[in-house]
């Protein structure tokens, strides 16, 4: 029975410092603006539960299953990064013209109009936006406004 409390207790206080920390702690917020660079349409990289993509074959099964992959074609593979990214993948959409215009701009995907979107699990492990694009994350309130009170 002991240890059942104990389970019980561990999980409401994991349970209450979670909630706590999603709505007091800092934010991540987009700031900046699009230069219009094409760079984001040039350089995508797609992950699934397992990680990024490295391996054309399962690249192939995704645009089986989702006909969205499609609209999508290797471009090289990236080196030098960190370690979860080495070896996987990029991306360049087949719709990004030479002037870096979108063609199917009214009725692009989900994916492109949700760029560049928050993904806390990727800026906490390091991921950061393309060079020179202009955009960027910041946070919200800063650790030394929480030391004020």
């Amino acid at each position: 029975m002991n240890k059942i409390c104990r389970a019980v207790i561990n999980f409401f206080q994991d349970f209450f410092l979670d909630l706590y920390n999603k709505l007091f702690s800092s934010k991540y917020v987009l700031k900046g603006k699009c230069k219009k660079c094409g760079a984001c349409c040039r350089n995508i990289l797609f992950s699934t539960a397992e990680g990024y993509i490295k391996d054309e074959n399962v690249f192939k099964e995704m645009q089986k299953k989702h006909r969205y992959y499609r609209n999508f074609k290797i471009s090289g593979i990236v080196q030098n990064k960190q370690d979860f990214q080495n070896g996987a993948l990029t991306f360049e959409c087949k719709f990004i013209s030479k002037d870096n215009k979108c063609r199917i701009y009214c009725f692009r995907p989900l994916f492109c109009r949700d760029y560049p979107n928050i993904n806390h699990d990727l800026i906490y492990n390091g991921v950061e936006m393309l060079d020179n694009c202009g955009f960027y994350f910041d946070v919200n309130k800063k650790f030394s406004e929480y030391l004020k009170k």
